[in-house]
């Protein structure tokens, strides 16, 4: 698989966008995901009940990692709850929970509270998206794990033209992650409640501009110059804790502050 491993975010998907093609079909070639991506397609269909989706082990591997939920996937009594919560009732899991994941594994399985399976399931388009969607995350996950900046950069390029709020975006930790980067904002920032995050986000940047093709690229040169300044600091520390072994150094910083103070756009 091509990497992105030691590129900047904006290289690193800009590398992704231009070989899109090669990238997917890099990941339908991993023979985890295609031993997934086929048992999804042969037995979906014949699934009925939320018991036999989480029963269904490659199955359900596929569901959640489409999802972003990889790690989740031995807490099955929790996310049968959550896939089968009613998303109108304020009480049930999926509206207690922050991540955005949730409700959007609830939404597009289209359970029913009682655990039934909707018609989707029998829908070639809906299996077809499923896959995409799999193929997008996989890709994803992959590049993160070699790029951490990177794959926060392909979250936001995938997610945000589906949001129409802040708090839809607060409620996602990688759409959150991207846009205090972006925006230049401290530590402290992560502490804040939920209406103050907003405030500030909104103080930057209206929700309606994130529609803009244009507004969207400028974010992410200014997260992946913001991202560069912040691993060039951490490698710096690093490579000074391991080199320094007691003995007497010169560290060059880079100012922070002074970097925020100077903007090359409107949004920070």
């Amino acid at each position: 698989m091509i990497s992105t491993s030691g590129l900047s975010p904006f290289v690193g998907i800009s590398l992704v966008r231009e070989n899109r093609e090669v990238f997917e079909a890099d990941v339908q070639r991993d023979p985890t995901s295609a031993r997934e991506i086929e048992a999804f397609r042969e037995r979906i269909a014949s699934i009925g009940t939320i018991d036999e989706l989480v029963e269904d082990y490659e199955v359900f591997s596929f569901v959640m990692k489409s999802f972003g939920l990889e790690d989740e996937i031995y807490a099955k009594a929790m996310m049968k709850e959550i896939i089968t919560s009613d998303t109108e009732d304020s009480s049930s899991l999926v509206n207690k929970l922050s991540d955005s994941n949730y409700t959007s594994i609830n939404e597009e399985l289209g359970f029913s509270t009682d655990g039934l399976a909707g018609e989707n399931f029998q829908d070639a388009a809906w299996i077809d998206s499923m896959v995409a969607r799999y193929t997008t995350q996989r890709l994803i996950d992959t590049q993160s794990e070699v790029n951490e900046s990177v794959g926060v950069a392909l979250t936001f390029d995938q997610k945000i033209q589906s949001m129409t709020n802040w708090y839809s975006i607060l409620a996602d930790v990688e759409l959150t992650s991207f846009f205090t980067t972006a925006f230049g904002l401290p530590d402290a920032f992560d502490s804040a409640d939920i209406d103050a995050k907003k405030a500030m986000f909104e103080s930057r940047l209206s929700i309606e501009e994130l529609q803009d093709p244009e507004v969207r690229e400028k974010l992410i040169r200014q997260y992946s110059a913001f991202a560069d300044v912040i691993n060039s600091q951490e490698t710096q520390s690093a490579a000074v804790t391991l080199l320094s072994n007691g003995t007497d150094y010169t560290q060059v910083t880079i100012d922070i502050d002074m970097v925020q103070g100077f903007s090359a756009s409107k949004y920070l």
